[in-house]
C-alpha cells in the first residue's frame, strides 16, 4: 500500500489538476487563502473509530469519514456512531478495490458498481447521501472523476497523510505538523486499531488550532452543498 501510495504525487500531476480546472469535481485541498483545514479519515467503521470520536468530541471539531461499504454493512453501529456525533459521512467505495492495479474487463463499470453500492449501503443503514468519494488508493483519472461527477460526486484526495507509513509515532506526528497550512486535507485511517495516530492525534489537533486554524469538515472547507 505504502508504494501505490507515493504514486499519488505524481498522479496529481499527470490527471486531477487537469480535471480540477475543466470539471471542478476533483480536489486535494481548500483555498489558500482561508486558516482552515479538514481531517479525514478511511476504511471504517472500525477498530480506531471509537476512540477517534472521542477525542473529536473532547476537541469540539468535526471530521468527515469516507466509509467502506462492507464496513458500514458488517458495523451499522459503528457507523451509526459517526453520524450521531454529526460527522460528514463521505463514501470510499464498497470494497477498496485498486483501481491503478486493475486489470480485468470493464474497469469504468467496476468503478461505477462500487461507488454506487457503496453509496446504496449507507443510504440504507445511515440514511445519507453523501456527495464527496475518495476512492481507494487515491485513483483520480479521469475515467472515475468522470463516473463521479455524473452520480453527483466530488472527488477527494488529500493534501497529506502517512499513517500507513513504516516509522514511529514521533516522526509522524512531525509530519503531520509540518504539513499544516491553509487549506489542508489530512488522511488518517480507522479501520484498524491506529495506536501511532491514536497516540498524538489529540496533541495534532491543539497544534493545528494554536496556529490559528479552524477544523472543519471537507465540504466545508470546499464550500460543497450537501
Amino acid at each position: 500500500m505504502g508504494k501505490m501510495k507515493k504514486i499519488i504525487v505524481l498522479m496529481f500531476l499527470l490527471f486531477p489538476v487537469e480535471c480540477f480546472s475543466q470539471t471542478k469535481t476533483f480536489y486535494a485541498e481548500g483555498s489558500k487563502d482561508i486558516k482552515k483545514v479538514s481531517l479525514t479519515f478511511d476504511d471504517g467503521p472500525g477498530k480506531a473509530t471509537k476512540k477517534i470520536l472521542e477525542i473529536l468530541k473532547e476537541n469540539n471539531i468535526k471530521a468527515t469519514f469516507f466509509m467502506l461499504g462492507v464496513r458500514v454493512q458488517n458495523d451499522p453501529e459503528g457507523a451509526k456512531a459517526v453520524l450521531a456525533s454529526g460527522h460528514e459521512i463521505a463514501n470510499h467505495t464498497y470494497t477498496h478495490i485498486n483501481f491503478y492495479a486493475y486489470k480485468g474487463e470493464g474497469k469504468a463499470i467496476q468503478i461505477e458498481k462500487e461507488l454506487l453500492r457503496g453509496e446504496k449501503i449507507i443510504k440504507d443503514v445511515l440514511d445519507v447521501k453523501p456527495i464527496l468519494v475518495r476512492f481507494p488508493h487515491g485513483y483520480a483519472k479521469p475515467d472515475a472523476v468522470k463516473i463521479a461527477k455524473n452520480n453527483g460526486y466530488s472527488v477527494i484526495n488529500w493534501s497529506f497523510g502517512a499513517d500507513w507509513e513504516n516509522m514511529s509515532a514521533e516522526e509522524m506526528h512531525a509530519k503531520y505538523r509540518k504539513a499544516i497550512k491553509n487549506g489542508a486535507i489530512f488522511l488518517m485511517h480507522d479501520l484498524l486499531k491506529n495506536d501511532k495516530v491514536l497516540s498524538f492525534l489529540d496533541v495534532f489537533i491543539s497544534e493545528i488550532k494554536k496556529e490559528g486554524y479552524e477544523i472543519v469538515t471537507v465540504s466545508e472547507l470546499l464550500n460543497l452543498k450537501h
